[in-house]
């Protein structure tokens, strides 16, 4: 058998055997060929090592399945990942954008085809003057609903940090400040974003100069750049990270549920914003639901 014969072959085994934990070894010995003279005849034929060509074809496998509605972290364990972070990372690193943006685009496809049986029709939203501490359990719980993987120790030291931030601010409604990022986490924990975007979340109001050294130091580099790239799209309208405009797209949602506590000044302007701006840009890359909901409240209170 040629070379070439023998490496295509390898190529459809890997395929067969997609979810199992493959290493060089074993593709070389399929191959019949020592691990050296193998990796020089695949990277040959594929232009990549034997390994990234694993992980590229597990990753699309994943992709698939997400796409048909399965849940991020139950198909990250099953082609070899162990957490839900580290999944993300590679799933970016690979195609340029977050696994939860897939399960964005089957919650809106499974919406505008009416099949809302596996799924909720609405992102999950709080009574209004929920302590803090209460909003806090319902993020912890919303996580574990979803099967989110977090470091409970980290996301509370990443709330901690927050709420000494937003010490003594007060919401227009009275509230403590703090409970608008506390929402915002919910919200994006409800449509699946990964533990660092929820970090991001609890953090994004506070992402200002005076506090970027202390939340970059505390929270870690894959925070920083959520929040980066959230402070690019609040700015330009554009991001290069979608889990930023994520972050951006559910502030605005919660800004919206509580735009009656502003000045009715201040209503039809950002009610127009939210419909030429937010809308559009939900639609294309977030949970249908939230550009639903932004929608609804928008003609509402135009």
């Amino acid at each position: 058998m040629e070379a070439e014969d023998r490496i295509s072959k390898v190529a459809v085994l890997v395929d067969e055997h997609i979810k199992e934990g493959l290493n060089t070894l074993q593709l070389s010995t399929w191959a019949g060929y020592s691990p050296g003279y193998f990796t020089r005849c695949f990277k040959t034929k594929f232009g990549i090592s034997p390994m990234e060509y694993v992980k590229q074809r597990k990753l699309l496998t994943a992709a698939k399945e997400i796409a048909n509605g399965r849940r991020i972290l139950d198909t990250a364990l099953d082609y070899g990942w162990e957490t839900h972070s580290g999944f993300t990372k590679s799933f970016t690193s690979v195609f340029g954008y977050s696994p939860v943006l897939l399960r964005a685009f089957y919650v809106r496809d499974a919406s505008v085809k009416g099949d809302r049986q596996s799924m909720e029709a609405y992102i999950k939203t709080t009574q209004l003057y929920k302590k803090p501490e209460e909003l806090w359990q319902i993020l912890c719980l919303t996580l574990k609903e979803n099967k989110t993987e977090y470091d409970n120790g980290k996301l509370r030291s990443i709330y901690e940090l927050a709420r000494t931030l937003h010490e003594g601010a007060k919401r227009k409604s009275g509230e403590e400040y703090i409970t608008h990022p506390l929402n915002v986490a919910i919200i994006l924990a409800d449509m699946g974003a990964d533990e660092n975007t929820v970090c991001a979340g609890l953090l994004h109001d506070v992402w200002r100069e005076e506090h970027k050294e202390i939340i970059s130091r505390d929270a870690g580099s894959a925070v920083r750049e959520i929040l980066f790239s959230y402070e690019e799209f609040e700015r330009t309208h554009e991001s290069h990270d979608d889990r930023g405009v994520l972050v951006a797209l559910c502030d605005r949602l919660h800004n919206m549920r509580t735009i009656e506590f502003v000045d009715a000044a201040t209503w039809k302007k950002r009610a127009e914003d939210t419909l030429r701006l937010f809308s559009p840009i939900a639609s294309k890359c977030a949970d249908f639901r939230l550009r639903s909901e932004l929608d609804e409240l928008s003609i509402k209170f135009l």
